[in-house]
């Protein structure tokens, strides 16, 4: 397994909004996480980054102890690429030095080799032609491109992605999808919060439901989606589907 949960609980002060959820997440698999609004998806994917800390139980990602105290957090998220809702790019950067600058600062690699490689991971999500074009210059789809292209440059093991299509007009959803189909493809290991069903059903070989930090729901996308077991996914997806 190239990530394991185990028991993981999480607080916010007095709100659990992890409660003992154990994962286990096979190289080269698609899981994708769904769930209402507040129950614990996002927060699962910053304790895999070590974004968050947690309160108790282990988290393992390609064989390292996410939260030990020895563990070099910056080297594990040069394996663990993570894309967010919002495109968190440099405004005053281009696309290019926007890719190339974590390889410079975590990696060491020289100027020219950073962008060598950064204008190769432009070009992989269809973005060769705007290496020189600002944030600014480019539509919301581009720009969340853009920020796939970093952290696909950094050669990640496991890539995390919270609702990388939310923040984005409905007509520029699909290019992202687009992307993110060839990545799964290739056989990236990828975890996915998001509310775009059909590319779950699609694109995932893994589902689970998510209410109050619990995992009520697990198995095959097609199959949780027409037989949910649980009364709160029965609502669920009876509202979105």
């Amino acid at each position: 397994m190239i990530v394991q949960l185990e028991n993981i609980i999480k607080s916010f002060d007095q709100l659990k909004v992890i409660d003992g959820v154990s994962l286990e997440v096979e190289k080269g698999q698609v899981l994708v996480i769904v769930g209402p609004s507040g129950s614990g998806k996002s927060t699962l994917l910053r304790v895999i980054n070590a974004l968050e800390p947690i309160d108790s139980g282990r988290i393992m990602v390609n064989g390292v102890d996410v939260h030990a105290a020895e563990t070099n957090i910056y080297r594990l998220r040069s394996e663990v690429g993570m894309v967010f809702q919002n495109f968190n790019l440099f405004p005053h950067l281009t696309a290019l030095d926007n890719v190339a600058i974590g390889l410079q600062v975590v990696k060491r690699l020289p100027l020219g080799r950073a962008r060598e490689t950064a204008r190769d991971r432009l070009a992989d999500v269809g973005l060769g032609d705007r290496s020189h074009h600002y944030p600014s210059q480019l539509s919301g789809g581009q720009q969340q491109r853009v920020a796939i292209a970093r952290a696909l440059a950094m050669e990640p093991k496991v890539m995390l992605f919270d609702e990388p299509t939310s923040a984005l007009d409905p007509e520029l959803v699909g290019e992202v999808l687009e992307v993110m189909r060839q990545l799964a493809k290739q056989g990236m290991t990828m975890l996915v919060v998001t509310h775009e069903m059909g590319f779950a059903k699609e694109v995932g070989n893994q589902l689970i439901f998510m209410d109050n930090g619990i995992i009520l729901e697990k198995g095959v996308p097609a199959e949780v989606f027409t037989h949910p077991q649980h009364s709160r996914a029965k609502e669920f997806f009876q509202m979105i589907l």
